[in-house]
C-alpha cells in the first residue's frame, strides 16, 4: 500500500542520513577531538565522504536483504527489530572495512571507522523503533486497522481470533470467518476490534469458499488468514482470488503454538522444513548469560544493600515473624530449590492459603489473588515496588535462578502441569521474564506459557537486556502489581 511504501522510503532516507552522521562524527572524534589517538596525525574529510557514498549503498543493500524495509516491520517485537538491525549493521561494516583493504590510495584510520560503526549501531535501530511506537499508538487509537478474514474450521478460527484480539501490534480486526467446508450453522464472528470505540464493520459469515470473493468485497477485506486445512486446489484458488482483489493472503500453520521463528524454516527445493528445538541455546551463549547474571546480580546486591536493609527493618517492625521468606519452587528440568523473598504476608500465610483459593479445585494450575487479606501493609508496598524480589539476587548468584527467564512456580502447581505447560521448565527460572513485561497482572496460563516458550526459543543477551529495561518501566508504572 501507498502508506507502507512511504514508510519504507522514509526508513531508507533516515538510514542514509544516519550512516552519514555516524561517519562524519567518527572522523571528528578521531581527528578533531583526538579520541583514541595514538599518533598526532590528521586526515582530510574528503576521503571519508567518498567512502561514505560507498557505505550508504552497502548499508541499503544489506538492510533490504535482511527485510528491514518490509511492510510488516511495525508488527514485530521491538527487540527483534533491534537484533536484526544490529546484525545488518555488523555485516555492512564488515563489507565496508573489507573494501578499504583493496583501496590503496587512502589509508583509513583504524579508530575512525570503528567509531563510525559504533555510532551506526546506536543510531540505526532508532527510526524503526520510532516507527513501531507510532504505528502501535495509532492502532491503539483505532487507526490503521485492517479488516481481515479467517479461512479455517470454526474452532481454529475462534482460537486464532482470540489470539489476535490482544495483539494490537498486528493491526488486524477480524470481520469475517469462512469455513473451508460447509457447516450446519453460520460461523459467528465476535467483534475483535482493539478499541471498544473504534469503527466496527459488520460481522461476516459464510458456508464455504464459494463466498470468498463476495465477502472480501462486501467487508473491504485487506488480509486473509488461511488455515492449513485447505487442499492444494483450494489453496491455489484462494491465493489467486486474493491476488485478483489485491488482498494479502497469509497461511497460518497448525503448529503456531510452538512459537516458530523465520530462522526455523529450511527450504529444500520448494519443500519447507521446520526445525523445532526448544533447548538450542549454545554452550557459549549459556556461559555468557551466566557471567552476565553473576556480575550484574552481585553489582545490584551491593548497590541495593542499604535499601534491602531498610526493607528488612520495615518488615520486622510491621508484623511478627522473620524478614525473609523461603519457599520451595520448581526450576529448570524440574529441579526443586528454595526461592527467597522479603516476607510480604503474615507469618501464617501458608496455612491460610485455603481461605483465599482452592488449589485442588482450580480449573488450570495457576492463580492470582486480588486484594489478598494475608498481605501486610508493608508487604503491599514491597509488592507494588517489587522490592520483595531483591533477595532472589542471592538465588541468581547461587545458580538456582537467572536474572531473566520463566518465573518459578510452587511444587503443588507444577505437579498439575500437562506436557505443554511443562515446556516452560526447559530454561533456568528468572527474577523477571517476558511474561512479567508483556502479561503483568494477567492470570491466563495459556498466555503465560506462550510468552515463556517465546523467550526460551528466542533468548539472547540483547533480549535479556531488553526485558530488564522493560521490567524497570513496568515496576515504575506499577502496572499489574498487587
Amino acid at each position: 500500500m501507498k502508506r507502507e511504501r512511504g514508510a519504507s522510503l522514509l526508513l531508507a532516507l533516515a538510514d542514509a542520513l544516519l550512516v552519514g552522521v555516524a561517519f562524519v562524527l567518527g572522523w571528528a572524534l578521531r581527528f578533531r577531538l583526538g579520541v583514541g589517538e595514538v599518533t598526532h596525525d590528521s586526515a582530510p574529510l574528503q576521503p571519508y565522504l567518498e567512502l561514505l557514498a560507498f557505505a550508504v549503498v552497502i548499508f541499503h543493500v544489506v538492510f533490504r536483504s535482511r527485510g528491514l524495509y518490509e511492510t510488516g516491520l511495525a508488527s514485530s517485537l521491538g527487540v527483534q527489530v533491534v537484533e536484526r538491525t544490529l546484525g545488518a549493521v555488523v555485516l555492512s561494516l564488515a563489507l565496508v572495512l573489507a573494501a578499504t583493504f583493496f583501496y590503496r590510495d587512502v589509508t583509513y584510520s583504524r579508530s575512525a571507522l570503528p567509531f563510525a560503526g559504533l555510532l551506526a549501531t546506536v543510531l540505526l535501530p532508532l527510526p524503526r523503533l520510532l516507527l513501531i511506537l507510532r504505528r502501535r499508538a495509532r492502532r491503539r487509537a483505532g487507526l490503521d486497522i485492517e479488516p481481515a478474514l479467517i479461512i479455517a474450521r470454526p474452532e481454529k478460527a475462534q482460537a486464532l481470533a482470540e489470539k489476535l484480539k490482544d495483539e494490537v501490534r498486528f493491526g488486524l480486526k477480524i470481520v469475517a470467518v469462512l469455513s473451508p467446508v460447509p457447516v450446519p450453522v453460520p460461523v459467528p464472528v465476535p467483534d475483535f476490534s482493539p478499541q471498544p470505540d473504534s469503527p466496527s464493520a459488520s460481522p461476516g459469515e459464510g458456508d464455504g469458499l464459494d463466498d470468498l470473493e463476495s465477502v472480501i468485497r462486501a467487508q473491504g477485506i485487506r488480509e486473509v488468514l488461511i488455515g492449513d486445512e485447505l487442499g492444494k486446489d483450494e489453496l491455489v484458488r484462494t491465493i489467486e482470488t486474493c491476488e485478483e482483489l489485491d488482498v494479502e493472503p497469509r497461511i497460518v500453520p497448525s503448529v503456531y503454538d510452538l512459537c516458530i521463528t523465520a530462522s526455523d524454516f529450511l527450504d529444500l527445493d520448494g519443500v519447507p522444513f521446520i526445525s523445532i528445538r526448544e533447548r538450542r541455546f549454545e554452550r557459549f551463549s549459556l556461559a555468557l548469560k551466566r557471567v552476565f547474571d553473576v556480575a550484574f546480580s552481585a553489582l545490584l546486591l551491593v548497590a541495593t544493600f542499604p535499601v534491602l536493609a531498610a526493607c528488612v527493618v520495615a518488615v520486622r517492625l510491621g508484623s511478627r515473624g522473620p524478614a525473609f521468606f523461603g519457599q520451595r519452587r520448581v526450576g529448570e528440568r524440574g529441579r526443586v530449590f528454595t526461592m527467597w523473598k522479603l516476607r510480604s504476608m503474615t507469618q501464617d500465610a501458608e496455612s491460610r492459603l485455603g481461605e483465599v483459593v482452592d488449589v485442588d479445585g482450580l480449573h488450570e494450575p495457576v492463580f492470582k489473588v486480588e486484594n489478598d487479606p494475608r498481605v501486610t501493609p508493608v508487604g503491599r508496598f514491597l509488592r507494588r515496588t517489587s522490592l520483595d524480589e531483591l533477595p532472589q539476587l542471592w538465588n541468581v548468584l547461587k545458580g538456582d535462578m537467572s536474572l531473566v527467564g520463566p518465573r518459578p512456580e510452587e511444587e503443588k502447581i507444577v505437579a498439575r502441569y500437562d506436557r505443554n505447560q511443562r515446556r516452560r521448565l526447559k530454561a533456568k527460572p528468572g527474577i523477571t521474564g517476558l511474561q512479567q513485561v508483556e502479561a503483568r497482572g494477567i492470570a491466563s496460563l495459556d498466555k503465560r506459557i506462550q510468552l515463556d516458550v517465546i523467550y526460551i526459543r528466542r533468548r539472547t543477551l540483547i533480549f535479556d537486556l531488553w526485558i530488564l529495561a522493560r521490567t524497570v518501566q513496568a515496576v515504575l508504572s506499577g502496572r499489574g502489581a498487587t
